[in-house]
This record gives structure tokens, C-alpha cells and sequence, in this order.
């Protein structure tokens, strides 16, 4: 009898747990679930790894630009010394080689010491903490503007739809 009972009660209880779970799975289902989502906190986060990643990675990028100067410069310095002639006051001279040379490599050097001292005083830190600023500003404002009331269809173990609903804080 006892163990008769016994399975009789956890039969029942099983029955009375899983009616119970299904109807609250049924009005979640209809209702849906509201998540509330701390705009702040998301936004700190993302401001706080653009930060740490603009510092690690902008030196690189600054050399890597220094690295790339003298091939622009020469490429440039092409287009504007194709010839071997000089206008000066409505004048046309024609230059030896040895000048536009010289000439060539004199505004070569002159726009990469120009440009790498330019380079060299790009404040890394601060301009990492700006890209990490805007970046907040930009999550918070996507957050309230386009995700904030938005609503989801879910789909709970591949079976169940649940509609979840988003507000931001």
C-alpha cells in the first residue's frame, strides 16, 4: 500500500508541477516577458574596450601610416615633376637632372619629417578616449531610440514562441 501510494503521489504531484509549468509557459507565451536592460552599464562596457583597444592598437596604425608616407610622397612628387621644366613669373626653364634630383629630394624629405613629426604628436591616449566617448554616446542613443520598446519573437527549446520586449533604463 505504501509504496502504492507513494507512486500514486508522485504521479499526481508530476501531473499538478507540469499542468502548472504549461500554463505559466501559456501566459508567458501570450503576455511575452519584458527584460529590462541598463543602457549605462552596456554603454560603459563598449566605451571601455573601443578605449583599451584604440591604445593598443593606434601606435601600430601610426607606424604603419609613417611606414606608408614615402611611397604617397613619391607618388605625388611623380605627377608634379613629370617634367624637367620650371615656369617662374611667365618664364619656361628647362632644369638639369642633377637639380630636379636634388629638388625632388629635398621636398621628399621635407613632407616626411613634416608628416612624421604630425604623426609623432597625435596624442594617442586622448584621441582613444574620444573614439570611446563616441562610441558611448552612440550605444546610448541606439539603445533608447531604435531598441528601446522593440519587441522579439523567441523561440523557447525550438518549440515554444515567447514574445520578450525590451525597455531601457
Amino acid at each position: 500500500m505504501d509504496r502504492k501510494s507513494f507512486i500514486l503521489g508522485f504521479v499526481s504531484s508530476a501531473i499538478i508541477f507540469i499542468v502548472i509549468l504549461a500554463g505559466l509557459t501559456a501566459m508567458a507565451s501570450a503576455r511575452g516577458v519584458t527584460v529590462r536592460l541598463d543602457s549605462e552599464d552596456l554603454a560603459a562596457m563598449v566605451r571601455d574596450r573601443i578605449v583599451a583597444q584604440a591604445k593598443a592598437e593606434m601606435p601600430a596604425i601610426i607606424n604603419s601610416a609613417k611606414a606608408e608616407i614615402p611611397a604617397i610622397v613619391e607618388q605625388e612628387m611623380e605627377n608634379e615633376f613629370k617634367s624637367d621644366r620650371m615656369e617662374i613669373a611667365g618664364f619656361v626653364f628647362q632644369m638639369p637632372d642633377e637639380l630636379m634630383q636634388q629638388l625632388r629630394s629635398n621636398m621628399r624629405r621635407n613632407v616626411e619629417q613634416a608628416t612624421g613629426k604630425i604623426l609623432d604628436g597625435i596624442e594617442t591616449e586622448e584621441l582613444a578616449h574620444k573614439f570611446g566617448e563616441d562610441a558611448y554616446a552612440m550605444v546610448l542613443s541606439t539603445m533608447e531610440e531604435e531598441i528601446s520598446g522593440q519587441s522579439f519573437q523567441v523561440m523557447l527549446f525550438d518549440l515554444i514562441p515567447m514574445r520578450v520586449r525590451i525597455l531601457i533604463q
